[in-house]
């Protein structure tokens, strides 16, 4: 049998492929970007920019960008205990679309996003960003002499969003590869997103170019990045680098971080993730990824997690959950005084 491989990712709709198999809508679903739970795993689905739909597991880091074909293979295995291979499983979906067994896109009432934009839709959302204004960063004790240093100036914006009476005004930075902005990161007081795919993006400060890279800090959030930054860095004359995943910790980030280092003389590169046990597998990842280290993540309790976490080499972890409380603490202190 003859299998277009690229015609099962984007032809079968992943949805309604799934409700088939028995998986259910959860909370923070939508049309846009499906959430589904079989009970064991939850995924959100979104499609790529080659408009095949892809999941992830919003419980397993490593379970990222795979297509019905994983999908239907470990759905196999967990089924009749074999492990069928990618041509099986390939030739199983394929007599679906033969025998118009499946709901494609076009009928499908899921219109699942893509990840990506395109250069029309980065250009209008761009157009949108205005300087930043408002006390979103001061009520979380970031002072203007931080928004408004050298390291920091202009890194974040406003966009705003207006809903039937409300204006809301999102605090938003700009997402960078190889390539350029490629996306942008939003939050208010009630929600965090981006617009585009952050897969191979990182959210960055600026710093003087025709300087070597004193320290390349790497943070969860950029937030949490100019908060240490006030904490341990106001006023210093060193060239300074902050970049932020915004979030989830990706294989394409790490790949970027390479590409960057590979790009810049950069004397040392810091880990500054959260105190928690993302945070320390954040930065264990990246030992393996960047330092050739052999830490076996998934397979470490919490207590052996944090304690090999720490004694990572140029790694520095906030006193709470994350730099922005550390700073909060600190303000509050000072005021006290």
């Amino acid at each position: 049998m003859k299998v277009d491989f690229n015609r099962l990712k984007t032809e079968i709709s992943l949805p309604d492929f799934l409700l088939n198999l028995g998986w259910k809508f959860v909370a923070g679903s939508s049309n846009s970007c499906p959430k589904m739970s079989n009970g064991t795993h939850t995924i959100v689905i979104k499609r790529n920019a080659q408009n095949q739909y892809t999941y992830w597991d919003v419980h397993s880091d490593n379970v990222r960008g795979r297509t019905i074909l994983d999908m239907m293979q470990e759905h196999l295995f967990e089924t009749t205990g074999k492990q069928p291979t990618l041509r099986e499983v390939g030739e199983i979906l394929q007599n679906y679309i033969n025998t118009n067994q499946i709901i494609t896109p076009e009928n499908s009432r899921y219109d699942v996003g893509n990840t990506s934009m395109s250069t029309d839709e980065l250009t209008m959302y761009l157009k949108q960003l205005l300087p930043y204004k408002g006390n979103y960063l001061q009520k979380r004790g970031i002072s203007e002499e931080s928004i408004d240093s050298p390291v920091f100036k202009d890194v974040f914006l406003i966009r705003e969003v207006k809903n039937k009476n409300t204006t809301y005004r999102n605090i938003c930075v700009k997402m960078y590869n190889d390539k350029g902005v490629q996306a942008i990161s939003q939050r208010n007081e009630t929600f965090k997103g981006i617009i585009g795919g952050k897969f191979d993006c990182l959210a960055t400060s600026n710093h003087d170019k025709s300087r070597p890279i004193d320290i390349l800090y790497v943070g969860e959030s950029i937030i949490d990045c100019i908060s240490h930054y006030q904490l341990c860095h106001k006023d210093t004359s060193l060239n300074l680098v902050y970049v932020s995943t915004e979030g989830t910790l990706t294989e394409g980030q790490m790949q970027l971080l390479r590409i960057i280092i590979s790009k810049n003389e950069v004397k040392s590169l810091r880990t500054i993730f959260d105190n928690d046990k993302q945070g320390y597998k954040y930065t264990l990842w990246l030992d393996n990824n960047l330092r050739g280290m052999q830490h076996d993540v998934e397979q470490m309790d919490s207590e052996v997690l944090k304690n090999t976490a720490y004694r990572v080499q140029n790694t520095e972890f906030p006193q709470k959950k994350d730099w922005n409380d550390d700073l909060k603490a600190a303000t509050i202190e000072k005021a006290a005084d």
